[in-house]
């Protein structure tokens, strides 16, 4: 899954990919999204609402597949652009290594929970004293 780029619609049926994708999403075409990931569907699903809810671009970390991926949602119309890259992974040679790899994927999770914010309320004038 290095860096997979595609558009969904408001039902995440797969309606786009990049040039990038081609040989790997591109038999999807048409299809619901959850058809070519059902195991991300309980990480990837959350951004895709946030960025829907708020009409905003989302970037989150999540975990996937034995490897952390960059996540960034963009709203398009009626339509969500989908970035995926794939960051740090588990390397199982040895318990060592993959005590390593998890101690670094650790990291950058933790890294990256600490820099995401969450969206500020909305104003109500009833709210004012």
């Amino acid at each position: 899954m290095t860096g997979q780029g595609f558009v969904v619609d408001r039902d995440d049926r797969i309606v786009q990919v990049d040039d990038a994708s081609r040989t790997t999403i591109a038999p999807y075409l048409g299809h619901v999204l959850w058809t070519y990931l059902p195991e991300a569907r309980p990480q990837l699903a959350p951004c895709l609402e946030e960025a829907r809810e708020s009409d905003e671009a989302i970037k989150s970390t999540i975990f996937y597949a034995g490897a952390t991926v960059d996540v960034r949602v963009v709203p398009v119309g009626a339509c969500l652009a989908v970035q995926l890259e794939r960051r740090t992974e588990l390397d199982l040679r040895t318990l060592e290594t993959l005590a390593a790899s998890l101690r670094s994927i650790e990291a950058e999770l933790a890294a990256r929970a600490r820099v995401r914010h969450d969206r500020p309320a909305p104003a109500s004038p009833q709210a004012l004293p």
